[in-house]
């Protein structure tokens, strides 16, 4: 058998070309091709021999029993040649490999089933051992800042010789084709398995959320999840590299961009007399409001939304128009924005390209959700109380109203909002939300930070493959963690229900009231504080008509005037010229013009008046005998003052129920820095709004009393402020302006949560016990089909993951089972259920 070395000086015919060896050649070529071509034909040629190598790789890695057919298979033939070629393997640290090669195969087939991996498809130089890649692949999963730089240099280090960029070059080449093949070979058990349908990994990867059973009792929300935007996955735009790597890697983790940009928000905002709800306000101006004051509330160009919805927007940049959302020209991938459910495993991830944190990246997750897994979902978002809104104002709102899906903010980050927004939108005050905080994205943004040394000047491609390999792992990690996380999550409820129930009922006691008048006041808190700052709407309409009679009065007294005009109008001198017949017949006309513009005002007014009467109900027309006519002038004299107090008032409840929380001894120190930095900035607004009730008292009859920012700093209660007796509405008589209440009011707020989540987790715990029942029931089955139909490669792959996932699903389940032992346990102690849709299991199938 002929041996061929790279050092050799032969020219022969190698199957798939010609191998030349141009060590001592002497004459040279220049090369004209540009780093495209060259990517682009590497990339075609690698693809031709895909499924080949595939094929090598399984039969390299699970070889079939030795029989006699296999044996005279590998038997080599005459004609078949021996390939010498440089060989970097780890493990051996071998220098050269002499793999095997047959006439009819192309090289890099024969390296995949000698154990190497060559760096070109054709003809290679240089071989890394298949072993080699695959440490490197659990190194990246684990420690995703290890560049290939680095491993490289590991390598050269054991083989005792300088660093080579040849070998780094080798090593990216040869370790995207592993992977490729590597999923290939996944993608080929999922088949096995059943598993290759669309969107199969989102609906089955978390069985908490998604493996629903029959009989099983109905939730408030089916999912909770969590969605939000980070910037740590920018990639800078560098032509050269964007130009010449053309390639796209798919990855059923990604939104593609075409999909996102089909929700632009400007697109598919439905028209103003349809919108539904709060919206993402836009400003008046669109450049940057560098200038505006940080204390001065945004105003948003459509009114009538709630007050706390401007709050939130002005404190959050994801609430802000998109035209605002800029970012470095720099960057072609600015961030990504990533979803998932309240366990952490990931659902869909969306590529930030060439802006901010837009509308259409989140619009876009929320189409899919509610596409893929249905309805009932509640998702977490930073700006979940803006977000709602703009949902409801786009064509997503129908379909999301009708699925009953609603938005939520963090728990942590709702801790920056206002007070308002917290008793609407807070986790601890949301029915269904149970102990959940809604912030698992904070979680995932902080493990892919490492990622950011080797993806921030990478090609798209090599980006999205690094990414998905982190997510994958990502994915791993928090599956093994399920059973721990729902042990956690009971046993932190229960200790809140025993407890929390504890202190309650002390609270109960000493404040002499029910459970029932908490929630009573719970309700009527809200009430408040959605209303709060507000001017009434029957004011409003008060005024509109008391103006439009003022308006109508003055109109009457103009016609009468025009007219009284046109009539006194006299020629001086009949039989005057033509020139002063022509002045005074101008003058005549413009009178009457005069005239008949003020008598069409006159009933127009009218007309609008008797329209305005009918809406309010007005029986007879209004005038300066009529009580509600004076009392409504004396308002509008007043508005002014009565305006400056309601925003003085809001700012100033807010803040004191904000150091109230602020004051708990179990606020943490994140949450507690989030309040500090929101009170100083109310503190500024409160000084603005005080400036603006006292230029307002000055202007009363006679002037009200001057308040002194100092005086206002120093309150501590709710009772402390006596201007609330000015206000619409004096809180300090109610019950649930009161500290010690509002305590209450909060643990049972904090209590009712726990109670939720224990309902939940007794129906998680069930569906992941029946989860992994089924799938170790599965897993026998298709080993046995692989076993009779003799695909003993397909069946060792398969058998890698049953060893890997049986050993998670076991720590699962010791977990399960000692949820099961804790005390206070109420679910079900058979776990053992039946998933929606399937029909009677096998009872004598796989045991557990």
């Amino acid at each position: 058998m002929l041996r061929l070395s790279i050092q050799s000086t032969l020219i022969l015919p190698l199957g798939d070309g010609v191998l030349t060896l141009c060590r001592y050649s002497r004459r040279y070529y220049q090369d004209g091709r540009t780093w495209r071509n060259r990517r682009t034909r590497f990339d075609t040629t690698w693809n031709d021999h895909h499924e080949a190598m595939t094929d090598a790789y399984l039969r390299w890695r699970y070889p079939r029993p030795q029989t006699d057919d296999t044996m005279e298979q590998d038997t080599p033939a005459d004609n078949d040649l021996d390939l010498a070629i440089v060989a970097v393997d780890l493990y051996t640290l071998q220098r050269e490999a002499v793999v095997p090669w047959r006439n009819e195969e192309v090289s890099a087939v024969s390296l995949v089933k000698a154990g190497y991996m060559g760096n070109s498809p054709i003809s290679p130089s240089i071989a890394i051992s298949l072993k080699t890649l695959e440490l490197f692949k659990v190194l990246r999963q684990r420690k995703p800042s290890f560049s290939f730089e680095a491993f490289t240099k590991v390598l050269c280090d054991l083989y005792q010789q300088p660093y080579h960029r040849q070998w780094r070059i080798a090593l990216a080449d040869t370790f995207d084709i592993f992977l490729k093949i590597k999923h290939s070979v996944d993608e080929r058990v999922a088949e096995s398995l059943g598993r290759s349908t669309p969107n199969w990994r989102v609906l089955n990867s978390c069985p908490p959320c998604t493996y629903e059973l029959e009989g099983e009792p109905n939730l408030n929300y089916r999912i909770l999840c969590c969605i939000d935007g980070n910037s740590s996955t920018k990639r800078v735009d560098t032509g050269f590299r964007q130009q010449g790597d053309t390639r796209k890697f798919s990855s059923d983790f990604f939104l593609e961009v075409e999909e996102v940009d089909k929700l632009t928000l400007k697109d598919i905002r439905v028209s103003e007399s349809e919108s539904k709800g709060p919206e993402v306000p836009l400003f008046d101006d669109e450049q940057e409001r560098e200038d505006e004051p940080e204390d001065e509330p945004a105003q948003p160009v459509r009114s009538g939304k709630p007050s706390e919805i401007s709050d939130c927007v002005r404190n959050w940049k994801a609430a802000q128009s998109d035209s605002k959302k800029r970012t470095l020209e720099m960057f072609n991938e600015t961030g990504w924005f990533a979803s998932g459910c309240r366990h952490g495993l990931t659902l869909w991830v969306a590529d930030m390209v060439r802006t901010g944190e837009q509308a259409k990246y989140p619009l876009a997750i929320i189409d899919r959700a509610l596409n893929v897994l249905g309805p009932k979902l509640l998702i977490g978002y930073d700006i979940g109380c803006v977000f709602e809104g703009t949902i409801k104002s786009t064509i997503l709102g129908p379909r999301f109203i009708e699925m009953c899906c609603r938005t939520i903010v963090g728990a942590y980050h709702g801790f920056a909002h206002n007070w308002a927004c917290q008793i609407r939108y807070h986790p601890n005050n949301f029915k269904g939300a149970g102990i959940e905080d809604f912030e698992g994205q904070e979680r995932l943004f902080s493990a892919p930070n490492a990622t950011a040394l080797v993806i921030r000047y990478a090609s798209k491609y090599r980006r999205r493959l690094f990414l998905d390999l982190f997510l994958t792992q990502y994915d791993k990690d928090k599956y093994a963690n399920l059973g721990l996380v729902l042990r956690n999550n009971y046993q932190q409820a229960l200790k809140i229900i025993e407890q929390g129930s504890r202190v309650l009922e002390d609270f109960l006691r000493d404040l002499k009231v029910t459970r029932s008048d908490l929630d009573a006041w719970q309700i009527e808190q809200g009430e408040y504080f959605s209303t709060l700052g507000k001017e009434p709407e029957e004011d409003i309409h008060k005024i509109a008509y008391v103006e439009l009679l003022q308006e109508l009065e003055s109109a009457k007294t103009a016609a009468s005037s025009k007219t009284a005009n046109f009539l006194n109008i006299v020629p001086e001198d009949w039989g005057a010229s033509q020139q002063t017949y022509t002045s005074n017949m101008s003058k005549t006309r413009k009178a009457e013009m005069l005239r008949k513009n003020t008598r069409l005002r006159v009933t127009n007014l009218e007309k609008e008046a008797v329209e305005m009467e009918l809406k309010l109900g007005v029986t007879s027309r209004w005038d300066s005998t009529v009580p509600e006519y004076v009392e409504t002038v004396k308002y509008m004299v007043n508005r002014q003052y009565h305006r400056a107090l309601d925003d003085l008032q809001r700012l100033v409840v807010q803040r004191l129920f904000e150091l109230h929380r602020l004051g708990l001894s179990r606020i943490g120190y994140r949450a507690r820095t989030l309040l500090a930095k929101a009170l100083r900035t109310r503190s500024k607004a409160i000084q603005n709004a005080a400036n603006r009730y006292n230029e307002a008292t000055r202007q009363l009859d006679p002037p009200g009393p001057h308040l002194d920012w100092t005086q206002i700093a120093k309150y501590n209660f709710v009772e402390e402020f006596s201007l609330l007796r000015s206000a619409r509405r004096d809180i300090r008589p109610e019950r649930w302006s009161d500290g010690e209440v509002r305590e209450a009011m909060k643990l049972h707020q904090r209590i009712e949560r726990a109670r939720e989540e224990i309902v939940r987790l007794n129906v998680e715990v069930r569906q992941l016990y029946t989860a992994i029942h089924d799938e170790h029931i599965l897993f026998a089955k298709v080993r046995l089909e692989l076993e009779r139909a003799g695909q003993y490669e397909l069946l060792g792959a398969l058998t890698d993951l049953v060893t890997e996932r049986k050993g998670v699903n076991m720590s699962i389940l010791r977990y399960l089972e000692d949820i099961k032992g804790l005390h206070g346990y109420s679910g079900s102690k058979d776990l053992l259920g039946l998933r929606q849709g399937a029909t009677a299991r096998d009872e004598g199938a796989g045991p557990m």
